[in-house]
């Protein structure tokens, strides 16, 4: 048996590791075991979850309430915070091309949502839109990424026809709770689709700030699709 193709191939692994080494896209840190991947599993031991999920009145809940959007249900996974890996985190998905990332914090949010039997009943999960041009840019859609990986934890289908993104518009980071409401409410739509019309969606995005976003897609659906039952989930809480 001829074993130097196999000593050449790991060989070469190793010299690229040591030119180009795998590190954590949250602490920085070299991946050091074979399993790891993205992310080294202290900081997935490590990630903030936030309780919203185990409960069924949370903060997004409230946020809704108080805004009188109905849902049935909505919830954040962990708690981004500036300055801290948590941000590496987002920010490697959003600004330093990272799907991938965004596809495997999906898939470990929607195992733990299992746990709790959250958005069990959802038909089809609704990514928040990107306008083409920012996709063009982009090359991807995070908020579709994480819904990626929920999908294949929860085997609950991707809709992309039914919520859109019709103005290209700039940034709301710093709008204001009020200003990010009727920003959105311009920049958003719902079409409604007769055979979804009773069904319940649940829209994902990346990060929930003030909800201003899915607020207004939640709202959207409703006025299209009065019939139909709405859930939200971000994958971080700002």
């Amino acid at each position: 048996m001829n074993i130097f193709p196999s000593i050449i191939r790991n060989a070469a692994s190793n010299l690229i590791d040591l030119a180009w080494p795998h590190t954590c896209l949250g602490c920085g840190h070299r991946l050091l075991a074979s399993y790891e991947h993205l992310v080294c599993s202290d900081c997935l031991m490590g990630i903030p979850t936030v309780n919203y999920y185990k409960h069924d009145n949370n903060y997004v809940t409230e946020v809704f309430f108080r805004e009188s959007v109905q849902i049935e249900y909505g919830c954040c996974y962990f708690q981004f915070k500036k300055s801290e890996w948590t941000q590496n985190l987002m920010h490697n998905i959003k600004y330093y091309h990272q799907p991938e990332l965004a596809v495997k914090l999906g898939h470990i949010a929607a195992l733990e949502l299992k746990n709790y039997n959250r958005f069990a009943d959802a038909d089809y999960i609704l990514p928040v839109p990107m306008h083409p041009d920012k996709i063009k840019h982009r090359e991807f859609n995070q908020a579709e990424r994480i819904a990626a990986g929920m999908s294949k934890a929860m085997q609950i289908p991707i809709r992309e026809d039914i919520l859109e993104k019709t103005v290209n518009s700039a940034t709301q980071t710093f709008m204001g709770r009020s200003e990010r409401i009727k920003n959105a409410d311009k920049i958003f739509a719902a079409k409604r689709v007769g055979e979804c019309a009773h069904s319940h969606f649940l829209i994902v995005d990346d990060v929930f700030t003030t909800g201003s976003t899915l607020l207004v897609c939640a709202q959207k659906i409703h006025d299209t699709m009065p019939e139909a039952r709405v859930s939200v989930f971000a994958l971080a809480k700002a």
